[in-house]
């Protein structure tokens, strides 16, 4: 009874949290139009509020070869769910990409809006050369930029083969690509299995509302954010092999989801 009613309690302090941030946001860029300044604005708000949203689900994060931060680089890594965004803004001022279909979605569309994210429409490749070049213009910009090329989040059983394309953004950007890899290691003191996999994991036709209620239900979290080794990529010609040294890279220190 009391697990519940805290879970309730935490659903209903996360809505005002997310409402308190869309309006802190679209206020602020209603004022500021200068797109620079804006990305400046939303990698800052984006990493305050992660860390706080962290805290208050007693969320601990390890952190493992954290890489020098007066630099940027095009990171990329695996991909689990929502939390991995918490995860990797609580650490890193960064902005990520993610695709139209995601900005489609109520309420979490808006908060991706609003958090300056960089969207890609991988339902139409032929735009690909465009979305490339923002995310090309945010790197020159000197912003971290984090990509998930497995382009989708999974259920915690492997790293899916990575799509190349995006990637050749870092190519005559004066930039690295940075592989990083997630894995959660204790749900709620617990090792993560198939027990936890759905409070941690948003997979298949999984909804947002109920997955944020499952992870409000939780008493503790515990994940560990490993930075690999960073790969030079000088021309676009390259991105098949880039691709493969970073899945390697990541599929090598990646954890399985125990399913037994």
């Amino acid at each position: 009874m009391l697990n519940g009613l805290i879970a309730i309690i935490k659903f209903v302090l996360f809505g005002i949290f997310v409402s308190s941030y869309i309006l802190f946001c679209y206020f602020w860029r209603l004022f500021n139009r200068d797109n620079r300044k804006r990305r400046q604005f939303y990698v800052r708000i984006i990493q305050r509020y992660s860390k706080m949203f962290m805290w208050f689900l007693n969320f601990e994060a390890v952190i493992k070869n954290k890489p020098d931060m007066r630099k940027h680089y095009l990171y990329v890594g695996n991909h689990l769910g929502m939390l991995d965004i918490l995860l990797v803004a609580s650490q890193l001022r960064c902005m990520f990409v993610t695709s139209y279909e995601m900005r489609e979605m109520p309420l979490i569309g808006t908060l991706a809006e609003m958090g300056g994210c960089l969207f890609v429409e991988r339902r139409n490749r032929m735009n690909i050369i465009n979305e490339t070049n923002n995310i090309r213009e945010a790197l020159v910009q000197g912003f971290n930029v984090i990509l998930f090329p497995e382009g989708t989040s999974t259920n915690g059983e492997k790293v899916l083969p990575f799509k190349k394309t995006l990637m050749t953004a870092a190519a005559n950007s004066g930039t690295q690509i940075y592989p990083f890899v997630i894995n959660y290691t204790k749900v709620n003191g617990e090792p993560l299995t198939l027990k936890w996999r759905d409070h941690v994991c948003w997979y298949g036709d999984q909804g947002f509302i109920g997955t944020m209620w499952k992870i409000c239900s939780l008493k503790s979290l515990q994940a560990e954010l490993q930075f690999l080794t960073p790969i030079s990529v000088k021309d676009e010609k390259e991105r098949t092999a880039v691709a493969a040294q970073a899945h390697q890279q990541v599929s090598a220190h990646f954890l399985p989801i125990n399913t037994f």
